[in-house]
């Protein structure tokens, strides 16, 4: 299993290695066959509404987006994001699951309200986006509080603090 974490911000919160063995906890975990390879982008709010707004058509930041390789029916898109991700991983990787981008900003925000270390939130992000690469979905109620759940477990388990 490979992880490629791109950090586009200064001073993210966290180093590379304690986030690389966290998402390759999660894939272990989440049972993702031995190839199976994943790219990170650590990135500010400006660049997450740009991502945001221009692949969801919301024009403001988010925390975490989720861009997988595959299509619903399990086919290979063709190209994948543009910026900042498209340079992290050859996608011709035959297991590429996609990429997670991560607003550091937002990350920032929301670590402060859940009262945890900022490294414990951009882990909890990252695990949120690897999720929905492997089919989680939270549009409905129940499933996000599986999928909250789900993450929290992994989470700690990768030996974040996870507050509340």
């Amino acid at each position: 299993m490979r992880v490629h974490i791109t950090p586009h911000v200064p001073r993210p919160g966290i180093a590379v290695r304690p986030l690389r063995r966290a998402i390759l906890y999660t894939l272990r975990r989440q049972r993702c066959p031995a190839g199976t390879q994943v790219g990170i982008a650590l990135v500010s709010d400006p660049a997450m509404r740009r991502l945001n707004r221009k692949f969801l058509g919301v024009d403001r930041p988010t925390d975490v987006l989720s861009f997988s390789f595959k299509s619903a029916d399990g086919r290979k898109r063709r190209r994948g994001i543009l910026d900042p991700g498209s340079q992290i991983l050859d996608r011709s990787v035959e297991r590429y699951l996609g990429d997670v981008v991560i607003s550091v900003d937002r990350a920032r925000v929301q670590a402060r309200e859940a009262r945890h270390a900022l490294r414990t939130e951009i882990v909890l992000l990252a695990v949120h986006g690897i999720l929905h690469l492997l089919g989680y979905d939270d549009r409905r109620p129940a499933d996000a509080a599986r999928m909250r759940l789900r993450q929290r477990v992994l989470t700690s388990g990768a030996g974040f603090e996870v507050a509340g």
